[in-house]
């Protein structure tokens, strides 16, 4: 893994800059508002918790009178098509554009799927769904009226940014999160089938979060685990950070293009991992495998070209 350097002092380039994000009102999310309309953001953020977000705005308002950004926000279920779209359009309906989108909200597991006391009678019970919806679904909708709405009015080719939150368990195993680890493995397919179409066809810098254990309410129950074994735990604030320096990036740098990065947090600290990961793969496929596989991306493109063609018959 490369070292991932965060820079606070960057953050300051987002003034003025219109950022919708998800799962704005606790945890993660709340850091971000905060941290965005400190420095001068014009913020449009969505919650389920509709309380939450008043408390929020109310609290930015009064802790920051000389801020000079802009803060707003919907009742958003992320599940629901409609309440994203609403969100979008908020941001748009004010500012007539959108810079960047980060999808933040999430929720972990429930109910336990593979309960081992599930019998012939309980199995008959149609279990939960809230996780995968909440965390897959919500992301897909999410990116997909983000693209749009990222693109409009982009004649200048303004620095556009979509951010993903995956997890250590949307790439590692994590035992017992039996509906949340299969939704952020599916969060991490979604920013890397979208990745290269985005930025190819739309110059929207494409990026995914993969926090480890994140102290808030979400991860009380298993702190003690983590704690007991003196294991890194990161803060809302430090996740926020480095969910801020993935936007606050420049698009481009000493000839390096700020996407496809895919970052693993731990204790406040972040490594990039996804570029290693390709690099390597000659070493884990195969030379021949690998050879192969660069073969199927190079037929597949930026995937807009053969998913639209009609079978033939």
């Amino acid at each position: 893994m490369g070292k991932y350097q965060i820079s606070p002092g960057s953050f300051s380039s987002l003034e003025n800059q219109v950022i919708v994000l998800t799962g704005g009102a606790h945890g993660v999310g709340e850091s971000i508002v905060r941290d965005l309309y400190q420095v001068g953001a014009h913020v449009v953020f969505g919650d389920i918790d509709h309380a939450g977000c008043e408390r929020l705005v109310r609290e930015l308002k009064t802790d920051y009178p000389q801020a000079t950004g802009t803060v707003i926000f919907r009742r958003v279920d992320v599940r629901s098509y409609d309440d994203n779209l609403a969100l979008f359009r908020a941001a748009y309906e004010k500012h007539r554009h959108v810079d960047h989108a980060l999808s933040i909200a999430g929720v972990t597991e429930g109910e336990n799927w593979f309960d081992a006391t599930l019998d012939l009678e309980t199995v008959e019970r149609q279990p939960s769904t809230a996780v995968l919806d909440i965390n897959l679904l919500g992301a897909l909708y999410f990116s997909r009226i983000a693209a749009v709405y990222l693109r409009q009015g982009n004649d200048s080719k303004k620095d556009k940014s979509l951010l993903l939150t995956g997890s250590l368990a949307a790439f590692k195993e994590q035992a017992g999160l039996f509906v949340y680890s299969p939704a952020k493995h599916g969060v991490m397919g979604l920013f890397r089938s979208i990745r290269r179409n985005l930025y190819c066809l739309h110059g929207i810098r494409v990026n995914i979060l993969c926090p480890s254990l994140i102290r808030t309410a979400m991860a009380s129950k298993v702190e003690h685990i983590w704690e007991e074994r003196g294991l890194p735990i990161n803060t809302a604030k430090e996740v926020g950070d480095v969910a801020i320096n993935f936007t606050a990036l420049p698009k481009q740098k000493d000839g390096e293009i700020h996407t496809n990065l895919a970052v693993y947090v731990e204790g406040g600290k972040a490594w990039e991992f996804e570029s290693v990961l390709h690099e390597l793969d000659n070493q884990w496929l195969s030379e021949n495998m690998s050879k192969n596989c660069k073969a199927i991306d190079d037929a597949l493109g930026v995937g807009s070209g053969w998913t639209t063609e009609k079978p033939s018959n």
